[in-house]
């Protein structure tokens, strides 16, 4: 292992560990370019991990700027769309259960 295939401008863009055609190149896998292409889908994999976390963090920023805002009387908590409203009273009462301090986004006089 492994075999490599090349793009027309030379570039590694795949590895296999069987030939797949008469020919095809064998790089060992200690060679500079192997090393290379497989450090870049590393960067990549790390990359899509931190905009997955990112994602999970602007949920929360997204939350609570609709917290802030129907605590302002802005919107209404009513006014959002049904499935956003029942994510949000899931949410809270997941959040309820990990912590102790009351993060309610409706008032004691709203209903849903």
């Amino acid at each position: 292992m492994p075999y490599i295939e090349r793009s027309d401008c030379g570039k590694i863009v795949a590895l296999h560990s069987e030939s797949h055609h008469d020919g095809a190149e064998y790089l060992p896998s200690t060679h500079h370019e192997v090393i290379a292409f497989l450090d870049a889908d590393c960067d990549q994999s790390e990359a899509r991990q931190a905009l997955k976390d990112s994602d999970a963090e602007l949920a929360r920023v997204a939350e609570d700027l609709i917290q802030v805002l129907v605590q302002k009387q802005v919107i209404l908590f009513t006014d959002l769309p049904d499935a956003v409203q029942e994510k949000l009273v899931a949410r809270q009462k997941l959040r309820s259960l990990l912590s102790t301090e009351d993060t309610s986004i409706l008032s004691d006089d709203d209903m849903i």
